[in-house]
């Protein structure tokens, strides 16, 4: 430390460990903070005082002065303490827990400075050892100084019931659901847009339509002001761009690929000034999860984005030493990991086994996902995208009047967490290699969780019912 003294304040410590022994409510509002971690106190007196109110706290016991001093005795730990004769003296002049939440938030906070002090330390031990990777200090570094910021910004890391059940309230009384804005209305409406924290994987054969799928649910978020990050693994930022160009303006890909403009065209291109504003972000130069991880956290945190798209899973590779399988198996659950530590929804793109190509309809399932069954288990949201016009299939299936499946596709979720599976038609240009809403739907299909009303669920009677 050459020679200084690590930040802390002694001062505020003897108010708050006072307090603790003479006020219930003040120990309450103190231990609602910083819970049962003595290290919070710099002083060793106070980390054994604290320790022994913590152990009071756990037994259900009464805290004050003399059951904290009979419970260092029991531990041997008195002396440590300063002794009994110290501990008095410290509540000498402390009348109530008024403005404990400050004084607390203080001490919290010079805790928090030895801990940056403590990272820096061993980020610098670790960055001189030549067999360390980069990615794993940079990845350390990103979660200590997350953690942090969360606990400075008055978050804490354990929440009770009643902090969850203060926020269900919030929801409550909010007019809207928040939810990333999905372009099509009928997977909106079930969904509620996409929801923070969910994994949301779109998984089909290749053709299929899955980046064109992609870039249509970020290009539709980003136009009603939710920040886009979409990483690319396959395709260049120009080409995904051309796309969104094509589907933006009206201008067939064909001819942006060929480079065979009208004037209209043209004129459209050089005068999109509300295109250019769009937050959407590409990036397509990233490979590794490590990367791909530590990039997500910052363009986060200085772009504000409200929704990542990978493109696509398989294609993401790690510096551990993997096999196919358990690579999949480590990216999915990472995946997961990430949408819940920056509260966002994250969608990533998936491959199908050539199981579907064997099938008669060629319609996928769950068990086509390749490589991992833990992408089933990690994902929130399933969807595959359908095109049965790609294999000769000239009308949907399942459906008395033959209706056609030209320029048309499904969206079948086969998974979600929070309502049923569901099939929806939705238009198909390929023209403009676009999906795009129907304005009316020729099919849809929704299958919901059965449920019993209480009169079923208890034999058809009000007599029966046990309340």
């Amino acid at each position: 430390m050459n020679g200084l003294v690590p930040p802390n304040s002694l001062e505020f410590e003897s108010i708050v460990i006072a307090t603790c022994l003479i006020d219930a409510k003040g120990l309450k509002e103190v231990y609602r903070i910083i819970g049962d971690n003595q290290e919070v106190f710099y002083d060793p007196k106070h980390r054994e005082i604290y320790r022994a109110m913590c152990f009071l706290i756990s037994k259900n016991d009464p805290v004050d002065i003399m059951t904290v001093i009979r419970q260092l005795k029991n531990a041997n730990e008195l002396e440590r303490a300063g002794g009994d004769k110290y501990i008095i003296e410290l509540t000498i002049g402390v009348s109530s827990s008024a403005h404990i939440e400050y004084h607390v938030r203080i001490v919290w906070e010079k805790y928090l400075l030895r801990k940056i002090i403590e990272m820096a330390d061993l980020m610098k031990t670790r960055a001189y050892d030549d067999k360390t990777d980069v990615f794993s200090v940079l990845d350390y570094t990103e979660k200590q100084v997350s953690q942090i910021n969360a606990y400075l910004s008055g978050q804490k890391p354990i929440k009770s019931f009643y902090d969850i059940h203060q926020e269900f309230l919030e929801y409550v009384k909010s007019k809207t659901v928040p939810g990333v804005p999905i372009p099509f209305r009928k997977l909106h409406e079930e969904n509620q847009g996409w929801q923070n924290s969910d994994l949301i994987i779109i998984a089909a054969r290749p053709a299929m339509g899955k980046t064109a799928l992609a870039l249509e649910l970020g290009r539709h978020a980003a136009k009603n002001d939710y920040p886009i990050h979409f990483f690319s693994l396959e395709m260049a930022n120009i080409q995904l761009h051309k796309r969104i160009v094509s589907n933006e303006l009206g201008i067939s890909a064909n001819s942006i690929r060929k480079k065979r403009f009208s004037d209209h065209d043209l004129e459209k291109m050089f005068t999109c000034g509300d295109l250019e504003k769009l937050p959407f972000y590409y990036d397509d130069t990233i490979f590794m999860w490590e990367e791909i991880k530590a990039r997500a956290r910052q363009v986060c945190e200085e772009k504000k984005t409200k929704m990542i798209i990978l493109d696509y899973l398989q294609l993401i590779d790690t510096k551990r030493k993997f096999s196919t399988i358990d690579r999949v198996t480590f990216v999915s659950r990472e995946l997961k990991m990430l949408a819940k530590e920056l509260n966002i929804p994250v969608i990533a793109l998936s491959q199908l086994s050539r199981e579907v190509e064997k099938r008669p309809g060629k319609k996928p399932q769950l068990s086509d996902l390749r490589e991992s069954g833990a992408i089933e288990q990690d994902a929130d949201i399933i969807i595959f995208p359908y095109r049965p016009e790609y294999y000769g299939i000239e009308t949907w299936p399942d459906e008395d009047d033959e209706q056609s499946t030209e320029g048309q596709a499904m969206l079948i979720t086969a998974k979600n967490r929070h309502c049923g599976d569901s099939e929806v038609i939705i238009g198909w240009k390929a023209e403009y290699q676009r999906f795009y809403d129907l304005e009316t739907p020729t099919y849809e299909y929704t299958k919901q969780t059965p449920t019993a009303t209480p009169q079923e669920a208890f034999g058809g009677n009000e007599e029966s019912m046990p309340f």
